[in-house]
Order: C-alpha cells, then structure tokens, then sequence
C-alpha cells in the first residue's frame, strides 16, 4: 500500500508542475493536459540496423518541447 501511496504522490507532483507551466506558456489555449500527454504518446522511434529514425514531431510536440524548455529528440 505504501508503494502506491509513494507513485500516486509523486504523479501528483508531475501533474501539477506540468498544470504550471501550462498556465505559465498558456498552452491551455491551444490543448487540455490530455491532448498534452497524448500527443507526446505520438512520438515514433525506430531503430534499423542499430540507426535510430526518429520521426517528424508535429506542431503541437515542437510547442510543448519550447514551452518545457527542452531540446527536441534528433
């Protein structure tokens, strides 16, 4: 029980800091927190003899990277 009580409280956290930086970046304008997490779920990476093929991110997945203030995969 204590380790699901340990995963609830720290997704807690997760959701809320991802809340405040969508307030803060007002992505909540253009998507909900679902359409965040889903289109990051959209994410495609392959690997063909041993060479990663990443491919394209949308519009939406370049805004959420910028916004999180973090590099985008190549």
């Amino acid at each position: 029980m204590q380790n699901k009580l340990f995963v609830g409280f720290i997704s807690l956290i997760l959701a809320a800091h991802i809340h405040k930086v969508m307030l803060e970046k007002e992505l909540y304008k253009r998507m909900t927190m679902k359409k965040l997490l889903i289109s990051l779920s959209k994410l495609r990476l392959q690997i063909i003899n041993g060479n990663r093929i990443l491919f394209p991110l949308t519009k939406d997945q370049k805004a959420i990277y910028k916004a999180f203030n973090v590099d985008e995969p190549v």
